[in-house]
């Protein structure tokens, strides 16, 4: 029998915590946790990992932001832009994983050439931290059922009934909760990789796995604003060229 939601938050009286952010706040404490411990394991700067992780952030959510306005172009009412309270609905909603990814690393570059900081053994050692993050904010999006998965009768399948973004009473494939056992499971992966092997190439296989399970899973998906061409979607073509240039540059170091 699927199961039944209709939240979108805990009400503490008249004061509504909505799930997106509060699993969002309990991803950053635990992956502030991981990170805290792999610095001080690894014997890392703690405040460059602050800095960094500040700066990634920033741009994390430039870029998360700009990749939805450009796959969801067609349909915004460019007329409509002047409006404030438009603006202010696409502004607020509307963000793309992979465009934030982006986005962090630039930010991570940035801070490579301008402050100096030597980031390869940050993004080798503090990778887990964000597919810990990740997991977290998929469960906040199954809870108010953002990132919906496709109609789907199963007892695994989840029905909204009040959900401002999925489709109401129809049964539909928990892909955000896949997705959350799925970076959990990598998280997971990853630390043993790091801390009892030499975790050399972490932050690759990061990136592999990830781009390897959005491929698969974009086939679950039922969302708009994704972007659809010969059908793929835009995370499809980013997860394969992600898997591409990860697998020529491991050959490549492998070779030298």
């Amino acid at each position: 029998m699927c199961e039944h939601i209709n939240h979108i938050g805990i009400y503490i009286g008249n004061f509504l915590i909505p799930y997106y952010g509060l699993f969002a706040v309990i991803g950053l404490t635990v992956a502030f946790c991981v990170a805290y411990y792999q610095v001080k394991r690894y014997k890392l700067n703690f405040d460059n990992f602050i800095l960094l992780s500040c700066i990634a952030v920033f741009f994390a959510i430039i870029g998360s932001k700009l990749l939805f306005i450009i796959i969801s172009w067609n349909d915004i009412d460019v007329k409509e832009l002047k409006n404030m309270s438009y603006l202010k609905n696409i502004l607020n909603g509307g963000f793309v994983f992979y465009g934030g990814l982006i986005g962090a690393l630039i930010g991570i570059y940035i801070c490579k050439k301008v402050l100096k900081i030597e980031i390869k053994e940050y993004l080798r050692y503090c990778i887990p931290v964000i597919p810990t993050v990740h997991a977290f904010g998929r469960i906040g999006c199954s809870l108010v059922g953002c990132c919906y998965g496709c109609p789907f009768e199963s007892p695994i399948s989840v029905t909204y009934t009040n959900s401002i973004f999925a489709p109401n009473n129809i049964a539909l494939f928990p892909v955000q909760r896949i997705e959350s056992i799925s970076l959990f499971l990598i998280a997971i992966a990853l630390l043993i990789y790091i801390n009892k092997f030499n975790g050399k190439f972490a932050f690759e296989y990061y990136i592999l796995a990830y781009a390897v399970v959005r491929f698969i899973l974009e086939y679950f998906r039922y969302d708009e604003y994704r972007g659809v061409l010969n059908g793929l979607s835009t995370s499809q073509y980013i997860s394969i060229f992600l898997v591409i240039c990860v697998i020529v540059k491991i050959i490549i170091f492998k070779d030298k």
